[in-house]
């Protein structure tokens, strides 16, 4: 299924529709892009088309879309939810390399948790980022995801082997972050 629209402060997340495939399409072309992720070559529209109609019909699974300034720069998700056990699999792609850097992804999953949390019945979110995915490890870092594992030497990346760093954040932990008072500037 997919989420509702949320509103942050640099991105908004949205449901994905039909028309963005043609644009998903093309963060799958640039290897940069693609360098930490298991699908390394481009897919077709009609293929992207059927991941959103599939993911739509998914009762266990929530997809947005990440905008910046009203354009589709990548997307993020909790998938595989166990409703029962309140728990599910996030990730994200930032696809649009000219964001990089400025904070999109760790807000992305900062509302996807906050969501998550207020919204939804789970109590914990599992992820994972390869070895070397600094921008990703920081983002999870600053979503409140810590580290509880390691699959060593388990992807292929660069012509050489890499662990898979495994990470969670479980409600009561993101809640304590909530609440801790955010340290102020010092004014020049």
């Amino acid at each position: 299924m997919f989420g509702p629209v949320i509103q942050g402060k640099l991105v908004r997340l949205r449901p994905p529709t039909p028309e963005d495939a043609r644009l998903m399409v093309t963060w799958f072309e640039d290897l940069e892009t693609t360098r930490f992720l298991g699908l390394r070559n481009p897919p077709s529209i009609e293929m992207e088309q059927e991941w959103i109609g599939s993911t739509a019909k998914d009762p266990n699974s929530i997809v947005w879309v990440v905008e910046v300034d009203g354009r589709g720069v990548g997307t993020t998700g909790i998938r595989e939810i166990d409703w029962k056990n309140g728990f599910g699999t996030t990730g994200t792609l930032i696809g649009d390399r000219s964001v990089w850097g400025k904070g999109i992804g760790s807000e992305a999953m900062q509302l996807r948790a906050r969501y998550a949390f207020t919204q939804l019945p789970l109590r914990k979110l599992k992820s994972s980022y390869f070895d070397g995915n600094v921008a990703s490890a920081k983002a999870q870092a600053a979503a409140g995801y810590r580290e509880v594992g390691r699959h060593r030497a388990d992807r292929f990346v660069d012509g050489r082997w890499v662990d898979e760093i495994i990470t969670e954040v479980l409600r009561e932990d993101w809640e304590k972050g909530q609440s801790k008072p955010r340290a102020k500037r010092k004014r020049s």
